[in-house]
């Protein structure tokens, strides 16, 4: 029963986040000057540093929950250990939580191109991800 309360906690968390991040974004209007490179521009660019700071509290909150067990972010390769709650999530839960560690991880270290998760227990490489998405092995 306690992993089946993580898993809803997980699922709540992750929504939570998603909505905040679009409840907190304004209508902007753009003049007719503007290029694309500037509208693509602030587009890409975060909205403030308390954006970064719910990412951090969802990475926490893997932890607690049992999620992941270890982030090495040493260098432009980091690994990140998963546990066996992991398996459990669903799929949408699962690249949520892998977009936001990459882009933590690009935060941190532009060059950063992707990283690699290992199962915590076993230590084999069970996916990798990068900008085009997760990537099961």
């Amino acid at each position: 029963m306690s992993r089946n309360v993580i898993l809803i906690a997980i699922i709540v968390v992750v929504a939570w986040y998603f909505y905040m991040k679009t409840e907190n974004k304004e209508t902007q209007v753009i003049e007719t000057d503007a290029t694309n490179q500037e509208i693509s521009a602030q587009i890409d660019a975060p909205a403030d540093k308390s954006e970064i700071s719910e990412d951090q509290k969802l990475i926490e909150n893997l932890y607690k929950d049992g999620i992941i067990s270890k982030i090495d972010a040493n260098g432009d390769a980091p690994k990140v250990y998963i546990t066996a709650d992991f398996y459990r999530i669903p799929e949408v839960d699962k690249r949520a939580i892998m977009e936001v560690l990459y882009k933590n991880f690009r935060s941190n270290n532009p060059e950063v191109a992707s990283f690699t998760v290992y199962d915590a227990k076993s230590g084999d490489e069970v996916a990798t991800y990068d900008e085009e998405g997760f990537k099961p092995n």
